[in-house]
């Protein structure tokens, strides 16, 4: 059986932009009506799931856990590809540098956000030290 992904809202959640980021992300993101949700790291013990709002996924109790160093992460719920799109054209013309993007999936809807953003950041600077110079 295929894993599948419930409907949600459509949401952006953010964890550790840069202040020179976060106007122009809050600007995108207004602009095409997307809901914008700050992970704060009390709650990086929660489920992707339950922080994109999905039907099913309830606040779990957490350890404080060490938040993850990675100069930014966006994660895009809800969205179509359409709509993913028109929000990274619009994060780039308000110069909005979040370094990592990325979409909640089946898989990593029942992960922890910390586990998404380790992971994420693991691949950030894995695919950086393999660009050409």
């Amino acid at each position: 059986m295929k894993a599948r992904i419930a409907a949600a809202p459509e949401r952006v959640l953010w964890y550790g932009v840069k202040e020179s980021a976060r106007a122009g992300l809050s600007a995108a993101l207004k602009e095409l009506s997307i809901e914008e949700r700050q992970v704060m790291p009390e709650e990086l013990g929660q489920q992707v799931g339950y922080l994109a709002g999905f039907a099913g996924f309830q606040p779990r109790e957490t350890e404080p856990a060490a938040p993850p160093e990675c100069g930014g992460m966006l994660c895009m719920c809800g969205l179509s590809g359409k709509r993913m799109d028109a929000l990274l054209q619009a994060l780039r013309e308000q110069r909005a540098d979040i370094p990592i993007k990325a979409a909640v999936t089946a898989s990593n809807q029942r992960w922890t956000f910390a586990k998404l953003v380790e992971e994420l950041c693991r691949e950030h600077a894995a695919l950086g030290a393999n660009s050409p110079k």
